[in-house]
């Protein structure tokens, strides 16, 4: 017997031990071949005799076998497992994302882990750490802010990374995203463009958080180019809480702190969601009274009534072409480092007035 295949069998055996299931020893008892065929037909399926992988594959079948992945990794060096963080998973703009991802990577036989950090460097730096204890092949990250020590041990550990969600000119690997400061930009002037004078911004939490940081630096120069004063930025402090009520409660802080505000820009379509509700049963008129826009272009911002003024983001492309950078970095590991702005647009809908003209 190989050695190659006898540590597989050994590491197969012992977690059996452990209570996972049908052993291979079984399969290969009911398939009437040794366990060292079986371990064959699991990894070099192409040379073992075709009736022979058919009882083999039927034994599985029938007994429910499953495969120990991770023994075989052991012995091979790769472990089929791409994982990726996300802030929330309460966030469906995350989801879509993940869903683009998923499509690439479980097309080439690969599977996905995920895991959150609830907004906190802290909490995604003690992941990555766990991840790379369970050596997976490539890892995706969301956006750019990562603790000094977690952009070392990456750095240093040789994974391929990709950082989602913004563009850089240094990011830790590779990288695919759009330009969160460019996109507030172009909204905000559009808004502007529009008529409104008075343009509020609702904000997520810039610590930890370059998105953020960048929507409002976009936000505040348009503010400035046009030679408008803006009010003070309303910042939603725990950004894990997203709701619609979140967004009526942002609505009636701007509007007591700032009574002449005639158009809120929303760091969240379901933020602005609950805006537009919260001036229905205001008697508010949208938007006439006072222009809503948001930001991602969720399908909850295409029913509400009036329909939501967005940003589109491309979050499913992005999760796609991260995994499709991921997997021509596992196959060709001397690839240069890629970088993709996947850009951004504008979607004009009833929520703000249209610019004349």
């Amino acid at each position: 017997m190989a050695e190659k295949d006898r540590d597989v069998l050994t590491r197969e055996e012992g977690a059996v031990r452990r209570g996972f299931g049908p052993t291979m020893a079984e399969v290969a008892a009911l398939a009437g071949v040794t366990k060292m065929t079986v371990s064959r037909v699991l990894r070099q399926p192409q040379k073992v005799n075709p009736d022979t992988r058919e009882r083999v594959s039927s034994a599985m079948a029938s007994l429910g076998y499953v495969p120990n992945r991770l023994a075989g990794s052991l012995t091979s060096g790769a472990t089929g497992l791409i994982a990726a963080i996300v802030p929330t998973l309460r966030h469906s703009i995350f989801a879509d994302v993940l869903e683009g991802l998923s499509d690439v990577i479980s097309d080439a036989g690969l599977d996905l882990f995920v895991s959150f950090s609830s907004y906190r460097t802290d909490v995604e730096e003690g992941q990555i750490h766990s991840i790379l204890e369970r050596r997976p092949d490539g890892l995706v990250l969301t956006g750019l802010t990562h603790t000094i020590a977690s952009r070392e041990i990456l750095r240093s550990f040789g994974v391929p990374v990709v950082e989602t969600w913004e563009t850089s000119e240094a990011p830790i690997d590779m990288m695919v995203g759009f330009s969160n400061r460019d996109a507030a930009h172009a909204m905000t002037s559009e808004l502007i463009r529009a008529g409104y004078r008075r343009i509020a911004f609702v904000n997520g939490s810039p610590r930890n958080n370059e998105r953020a940081r960048l929507r409002a630096e976009g936000y505040l120069t348009a503010i400035a180019e046009a030679g408008l004063s803006a009010p003070p930025i309303h910042v939603v402090e725990h950004d894990a809480d997203i709701g619609p009520e979140i967004g009526g409660r942002a609505l009636m802080a701007v509007r007591q702190q700032t009574p002449d505000v005639d158009a809120i820009f929303f760091t969240s379509d379901i933020f602005a969601v609950g805006a537009i509700l919260a001036c229905r049963e205001l008697g508010i008129g949208v938007p006439d009274q006072i222009g809503i826009a948001g930001f991602h272009d969720l399908e909850i911002g295409r029913v509400v009534s009036p329909t939501l003024t967005t940003v589109h983001v491309p979050a499913i492309e992005m999760g796609r072409k991260a995994g499709h950078m991921l997997l021509g970095r596992l196959s060709n590991a001397s690839a240069s480092p890629g970088r993709h702005d996947l850009g951004f647009s504008l979607v004009l809908r009833e929520s703000a007035r249209r610019t004349k003209g």
